[in-house]
């Protein structure tokens, strides 16, 4: 906390806040069009949102018919045990596997009238050597074929298996190979224990059939469920378009401002050298043409000294230009020695000046030092060029955990809504929209004998 001041009575009347006789406006930053609306992005969501929910659904409906399929598989095993069981199971005698056309015949009427119905079309019985015992295709009794993998397995295992039959098989040349076939495999026994394999044949198309009765139960809730989440990620998606419009916007602004603020230093900095440095270096030119042709056609010492001192002002004068675009101490020393030189070039102007930081070292961010000093820096620009001000000073408190600093000048004051809109303060424009990219507001406050106050306030970390 510090303070350097020399006391002038028009300052000492002010604290940087409008007096009853100010007009007062706050400097908006610039705002540039939007190209993408909120409308176009929420679309966007939602056309990609339908797209993923049929991409979901159909992979859904491919997942639940496989899963519908399984199950139907899985109840046609469950129902040959259980039928196969009542009805073939219960009739098998070791007399049937010595081919006993009674046996034979009874156990084919108890078959046809009891298990060949609906998609169940052929059955098997199969001794362990591979041999037919019993078919409902005649002809195939008594053959015998070479087993398969899956058949050894269910008769090694006793775990009922399914798999499609393989029409081009011996054993299988009474089918049609139109018609997709699952056969189904369990183990059974005769009363003395010996081992056979019941293999019954379903049509394909009723087992599928089923998975699918089986998915059209799940799809009112799959794809309810999914466009339900559609309609309630649709105001999530309206809150993000918004918060990306702002931003986007924010992005744009910013760089119009910087665009602006650019285009703004380098007109001043052409003004500055053209009216000082220029203008000087041409006062040397013509100071040493006047030298060369002093009296007797020699030197004259005096004109010459005054070219050298002219000399030595301009290269002060580039020094001090250098040091307003880039003021080294202002990292190194920090905020207020920064400022301190700010002040002490606007004092050779014949201005008095004040500072007053009442701000500890260390306690600024490199953001807020810098936005402070630039919008210092503007605002004893203008206080030069155009308050016709007798004295100015700076003051950075803080207030109620907000930052605040204002230049005060003792000028007769200006209209604070009209300076905003004129193209030659691009500076303050941008330096307002930059106070407002951390939340910060840039003020201009101005009225009859009590000067002009440029007022920065920034949320203070």
């Amino acid at each position: 906390m510090s303070s350097r001041s020399t006391e002038h009575p028009v300052l000492a009347r002010t604290s940087g806040v409008p007096g009853p006789g100010h007009r007062a406006v706050t400097l908006p930053p610039t705002v540039f069009g939007d190209h993408v609306t909120t409308g176009k992005l929420v679309l966007r969501f939602t056309v990609t949102g339908l797209v993923t929910l049929v991409v979901v659904a159909v992979l859904t409906a491919l997942a639940s018919v496989g899963l519908g399929t399984r199950e139907a598989i899985d109840n046609a095993i469950t129902s040959v045990t259980l039928a196969g069981s009542a009805v073939v199971e219960s009739r098998l005698t070791d007399d049937l596997l010595r081919a006993d056309p009674a046996l034979t015949e009874a156990l084919d009427l108890a078959v046809r009238r009891e298990l060949i119905r609906d998609s169940l079309v052929r059955v098997k019985i199969w001794s362990a050597d591979g041999q037919i015992l019993y078919s409902d295709q005649a002809e195939l009794i008594g053959e015998r074929f070479p087993m398969r993998e899956d058949q050894r397995e269910a008769l090694e295992t006793g775990r009922p298996a399914a798999d499609l039959s393989d029409l081009t098989h011996p054993e299988n040349r009474f089918e049609s190979r139109a018609v997709e076939l699952l056969e189904v495999y369990l183990l059974m026994h005769t009363p003395n224990g010996t081992p056979v394999l019941f293999e019954s044949y379903f049509r394909y198309e009723g087992v599928t059939e089923a998975g699918r009765r089986i998915w059209v139960r799940f799809v009112p809730y799959t794809l309810g469920s999914l466009v339900l989440l559609e309609l309630l990620q649709v105001p999530i998606a309206v809150a993000l378009a918004r918060r990306l419009r702002r931003s986007q916007r924010q992005r744009e602004d910013l760089l119009l401002r910087s665009m602006e603020a650019v285009d703004d230093e380098r007109r001043r900095i052409a003004g500055d050298l053209h009216d000082g440095v220029v203008q000087e270096l041409a006062g040397v030119a013509f100071s040493l043409g006047a030298a060369g042709r002093g009296p007797g056609g020699g030197v004259d010492p005096a004109r010459v000294r005054v070219a050298a001192d002219q000399v030595r002002q301009s290269v002060r004068s580039l020094r001090s230009l250098l040091v307003q675009i880039y003021p080294p101490n202002l990292y190194e020393e920090g905020l207020e020695p920064a400022l301190t030189d700010l002040l002490a070039r606007v004092a050779a102007r014949g201005l008095r000046t004040a500072l007053e930081v009442d701000v500890a070292p260390g306690r600024l961010g490199v953001d807020e030092t810098e936005l402070l000093y630039r919008v210092a820096q503007e605002g004893l620009r203008n206080v030069v060029q155009h308050a016709e001000a007798t004295a100015v000073e700076i003051r950075v408190l803080r207030e109620d955990g907000t930052l605040v600093m204002t230049v005060h000048d003792d000028g007769p004051g200006i209209d604070p809504t009209v300076l905003p809109r004129e193209t030659g303060h691009l500076g303050l424009r941008a330096l307002a929209g930059l106070a407002g990219t951390v939340g910060g507001s840039l003020m201009l406050a101005s009225g009859p004998e009590e000067g002009t106050t440029l007022r920065l306030e920034v949320p203070s970390r």
